[in-house]
This record gives structure tokens, C-alpha cells and sequence, in this order.
């Protein structure tokens, strides 16, 4: 009597493409869209300060270090440096002003 070892079936509920049992159709996103360049011009809103007087935003995974920014305004900055996760920034132009009173 032979032994025939196990095999394990090729389709898993838990492992295969749902890709291809949906019917929405698939949309390819590259990695190089979201990577922030340096040179980069975008539009952020200053969220909260950091212990040096400077402005902290998020943007899109990012840490942006804006120089000379008010908690709350919308600014549009260029950025100048980018390190890690953090990138820093200097203002353009400022869209809106903080309307929060001290």
C-alpha cells in the first residue's frame, strides 16, 4: 500500500484574491504618488506647536515643521528638508490666519 502524502488545496477563503470575486473594479495607487519630494509646494493646516515655537501640521503620514506658523492657521509651504518621517517647511503664503485668542 502506497502513502500519498497530503496535499494542501490551492485556493484558501483566507489567502485568495478577493480581487477577483469583487465587482468593483481595481485601483492602482503607486507608492510614489504619496512620497513627499522636497521642493514641494501643498497647502497644510498648523495643528500645534512644538517646544521651539514652531508650528506642527500632518500631512498624509508626514510630520511638517513649519517655521513661524500660528496653531490653527492654514498655510501653503514649500518644503525644505525632509528626514525620516519629518519634513520641514518654510511659509509661502498664508491662506487663513489663527482665530484662536490667547
Amino acid at each position: 500500500m502506497a502513502r500519498h502524502k497530503k496535499r494542501k488545496h490551492s485556493w484558501n477563503p483566507y489567502t485568495s484574491e478577493i480581487q477577483r470575486l469583487s465587482i468593483y473594479p481595481r485601483v492602482n495607487v503607486s507608492q510614489d504618488e504619496f512620497k513627499l519630494k522636497t521642493g514641494a509646494i501643498i497647502d497644510v493646516i498648523v495643528n500645534d506647536m512644538d517646544e521651539r515655537g514652531r508650528g506642527i501640521a500632518n500631512y498624509r503620514g508626514y510630520k511638517i515643521v513649519v517655521y513661524n506658523a500660528s496653531v490653527g492657521s492654514k498655510v501653503k509651504v514649500k518644503i525644505i528638508k525632509i528626514t525620516g518621517n519629518t519634513a520641514y517647511a518654510e511659509i509661502i503664503k498664508t491662506i487663513s490666519e489663527s482665530s484662536i485668542e490667547y
